[in-house]
């Protein structure tokens, strides 16, 4: 929580003036990585006076979380007191997790509870960036990107407190097995005060869990009980900056999962449907021939360590491509110009000359992602496994720069080729949202690296998924009527990467859901039993919110 006071000595009522919540998906989950762009957010009239000098005391952190399997329901409390003379203004700031879908805000302050107001996404990107730029905080830019939560009110008279809650429903990521529960408790104004109490209550239900742990001293983990519960409690402490708990979920060769929430009988309902392979079933399925392009920004705020690492991934690709792929090599700075006029495939003198190349390359110039990506996409064989690996750590600064007119452009040539697109940003400059929009667009995924992360460890962790598909191509069916999914094209599916589906029905009950595509030149199907509701579940509204926010 991030509390700022300030003096002032109007007589007003107390005021709920904004609620800013930004978030960004994306993958993880493999697509559970969102856009900023692709959310709705609650934000203030205007920017607040950020401050440091504070007389406040928070009181109590409170944390309760119930779990089951990936579904999270959260509710987060905090309690501050006025330890001023004066009637102050009240400004908290609570950064969010990745994915957090709000399904509830109560704010009380002197018995009196308070509603904020949800203002269009465009509107509510504007004004986050203000209060970010203002703030010019490490410690909460650092979390900016997942998402900010923000409520002020005035006044708190002397000796007073508030207490801020705030509740949300959302599904936690899942990546090779391990689910992860990342909540974010510290911000800036709260860093190094004492709180006089913190509670953190955790219960877990699910089927096939294992592996529990937590990395904070004094969570304590109950596993017999059920549900499973962990604990932290903490009197007159250093507040913790975020809480962590990660535990393992199994699932079988294909698992998958089927969630669904119907609001009423007169409206469609929402379904969710989660798949991952399991590594030990797929780990002996025939590699599949596929190709590899590659789009390197070698612009001028390449140079240096960034750029050095960055031609350390390509290469350890190069390495590692099999004689039946083909590959190219796209770079670009103010130009564009590739490895090779057309792909070639994977021989030792095609691999050869490659390193070459990219060890020849300097960095220099503007950035023009719009004829680096089109050269790209006119490489892509039709109906070949293409996968296209975009590194870059900046924004569009020649060409084609507005952000809608490069999606639609690139988005638009990769519709007929259906390349699947991975975007790696490097540094705090780059374009998230523009990277995030490109991959969830083309099927894929994006990975943002800080500086002094190695990008040839996250690459490496990519390419050892994208080595074997365990599905390619695939299309999800079912015996009920089911529509509007999204992804209307659902991305090639890899090892240890969940895929989710959402999706409408008009009528529940039971159905059969059928997920085939291609191993190879193999035929594969799964299925799936389940049950579409007609019933509204509990915190369903979660997946309904997603639906709406892809």
């Amino acid at each position: 929580m991030l509390v700022n006071v300030r003096d002032s000595h109007k007589i007003s009522i107390f005021k709920l003036l904004a609620l800013a919540l930004v978030f960004i998906l994306g993958l993880g989950l493999a697509g559970f990585n969102e856009a900023l762009a692709q959310t709705s957010v609650i934000a203030p009239r205007e920017p607040p006076q950020i401050g440091r000098n504070a007389p406040y005391t928070v009181e109590a952190v409170e944390l309760i979380a119930n779990i089951d399997g990936q579904k999270a329901e959260v509710l987060f409390r905090q309690t501050v007191v006025n330890n001023s003379k004066k009637p102050i203004e009240l400004d908290f700031m609570a950064p969010l997790p990745l994915g957090g879908q709000v399904s509830g805000l109560t704010f009380v302050s002197n018995g009196k509870e308070l509603v904020g107001q949800i203002y269009p996404k465009d509107e509510a990107f504007q004004i986050y960036q203000q209060i970010v730029n203002r703030l010019k905080d490490p410690a909460l830019l650092e979390w900016a990107g997942q998402g900010l939560y923000r409520a002020r009110v005035f006044p708190l008279e002397p000796g007073k407190k508030s207490t801020l809650e705030l509740s949300m429903t959302y599904l936690l990521p899942k990546v090779d097995g391990r689910v992860d529960f990342i909540f974010p408790i510290e911000g800036p104004l709260t860093q190094g005060r004492t709180i006089a109490r913190q509670e953190v209550v955790i219960t877990l239900n699910g089927q096939g869990l294992s592996g529990f742990y937590s990395p904070i001293d004094g969570v304590t983990i109950d596993q017999k009980s059920s549900p499973i519960r962990a604990e932290l409690n903490l009197s007159k402490a250093d507040i913790i900056d975020s809480f962590q708990f990660h535990y393992l979920m199994d699932s079988g060769p294909m698992g998958g999962m089927v969630l669904s929430h119907k609001p009423n009988s007169d409206e469609d309902g929402f379904f969710l449907f989660l798949v991952e392979p399991v590594i030990e079933a797929q780990e002996n399925k025939p590699k599949i021939p596929k190709t590899v392009i590659f789009v390197l920004d070698r612009s001028g705020s390449m140079e240096g360590s960034k750029f050095t690492q960055a031609q350390g991934g390509l290469r350890f690709v190069l390495e590692r491509l099999e004689p039946q792929d083909s590959f190219n090599l796209v770079d670009f700075s103010s130009q564009v110009t590739l490895f090779k006029p057309e792909l070639v495939t994977m021989n030792d003198k095609n691999r050869s000359e490659a390193m070459k190349y990219i060890n020849n390359l300097r960095a220099g110039g503007n950035t023009n992602i719009e004829e680096a990506m089109v050269s790209a996409i006119k490489q892509v064989p039709i109906g070949r496994p293409t996968y296209i690996i975009f590194l870059t750590d900046g924004q569009a600064t020649t060409g084609i720069t507005k952000e809608e007119d490069l999606i639609e452009i690139v988005l638009g040539q990769n519709a007929k080729k259906e390349a699947n697109i991975f975007c790696f940003g490097v540094g705090h400059d780059v374009n998230s949202r523009l990277l995030d929009r490109l991959a969830s667009g083309a099927s894929g995924f994006s990975t943002f690296v800080e500086p002094n992360q190695s990008i040839e460890e996250s690459i490496a962790s990519f390419f050892r998924k994208i080595t074997s598909p365990s599905l390619v191509r695939p299309v999800l069916t079912s015996s009920l009527t089911v529509n509007r999914l999204i992804p209307g094209r659902i991305p090639d599916i890899f090892l240890g990467v969940q895929s989710l589906v959402v999706g409408r029905y008009p009528k529940g009950g039971q159905t059969v859901l059928t997920l085939s595509g291609k191993v190879g030149d193999d035929n594969t199907v799964y299925t799936y039993q389940s049950n579409l509701t007609d019933k509204a579940s509990l915190g369903g509204d979660f997946i309904a919110q997603l639906w709406a926010q892809r």
